[in-house]
């Protein structure tokens, strides 16, 4: 075919089928002519419109643009779930089923600030030793949490106040708390040990007065050392007093002090003190055996000594001193109070 303007040659028209071997007529040259007219194939067409070739340097046109979908005819899709890095390998979302390309995170507009809120994690975050800042107030874990490091300590740091709400608070293995170095506790409900190897407390140090509240007529009247170390009881009748099992706890100082709440002076009431199911356990002064109104085995019969009692309108203030399985005991009578 001689050579030809391409204003001179045939358009196929819109209805048309382009496939096979169909060929085109093109020109070919330099930018400043002269052209030949040469023949293309289809998928040689095609094949530059995507790649260029070596002499033009590849892609010919600055950009791709259209509404039209766009498929990538690939049979073989490589699965880089495992490898994808941003580097070697990156996320394009593409149909597998046939090629079509879509959008998604990423792709749809540019990454300059990405909306975490509505992702969903499927393996652990790998923050590559990069920090996280800008936390907002609260941090919830769904199924307990955990925040811990192998390799070097962990800092809580503001410079107000860090708040622990919770009614336990762990340290370590177990539901103990084990401060080094000096430690302020402030609490209304303070259960627990204290060890050291000393405790120093600077300023007052005070126990509550429990009021035991047992019938003043009761004669026999149980006492929890658990309830504090400071208890009180009214009494009208001969009274025994009997120390709850378990307390009180070897180490242990307690005071109590007992009210007669006759008006007579000489209407005494007597007072036994018991732990256990017996009363040798609570130790008194041989200088009691003498006294009156003391009740128990006097010590010079191989005793637990007497135990002093309360005249009338009168208090008076016992002491017991747990050492081993003994408690030791010691009275101060006649009080008026």
């Amino acid at each position: 075919m001689a050579n030809k303007k391409i204003s001179q040659l045939v358009g196929i028209g819109t209805s048309s089928t382009v496939s096979g071997t169909f060929l085109l007529p093109v020109g070919a040259g330099s930018s400043a002519g002269p052209y030949t007219t040469n023949k293309i194939t289809t998928s040689e067409l095609a094949s530059y419109i995507f790649t260029g070739d070596s002499g033009g340097g590849g892609f010919p046109a600055t950009n791709l643009s259209g509404q039209k979908d766009v498929y990538f005819n690939n049979p073989n899709w490589q699965d880089t779930t495992s490898a994808a890095d941003g580097t070697n390998y990156a996320y394009l979302m593409v149909k597998a089923t046939n090629g079509l390309l879509t959008t998604g995170s990423g792709i749809a507009r540019p990454v300059g600030g990405d909306n975490l809120g509505n992702h969903t994690a499927t393996q652990t975050l790998n923050m590559s030793d990069e920090i996280i800042s800008n936390v907002g107030q609260t941090v919830n874990f769904q199924d307990g949490g955990n925040i811990g490091s192998s390799t070097a300590e962990i800092s809580l740091e503001h410079p107000t106040k860090i708040k622990f709400d919770a009614p336990t608070i762990q340290l370590g293995v177990s539901d103990d708390v084990i401060a080094s170095g000096s430690f302020s506790a402030r609490s209304a409900d303070f259960v627990g040990t204290i060890t050291g190897a000393s405790l120093e407390v600077q300023g007052a140090s005070y126990h509550n007065v429990t009021d035991i509240n047992a019938s003043a007529s009761a004669g026999s009247i149980s006492v929890d050392w658990t309830n504090g170390n400071i208890q009180h009881q009214d009494i009208s009748a001969n009274t025994t007093f009997t120390f709850t099992a378990g307390t009180p706890k070897p180490g242990q100082t307690l005071t109590m002090y007992v009210e007669n709440t006759q008006a007579n002076f000489n209407d005494f009431r007597t007072v036994l003190f018991k732990s256990g199911s017996s009363t040798d356990k609570v130790l008194w002064s041989q200088q009691n055996d003498s006294l009156p109104h003391a009740q128990g085995t006097a010590v010079s019969s191989a005793g637990a000594g007497k135990c002093p009692g309360v005249s009338g309108s009168r208090t008076n203030v016992y002491t017991f001193i747990v050492m081993h399985e003994k408690i030791f005991a010691s009275a101060v009578t006649g009080y008026n109070y």
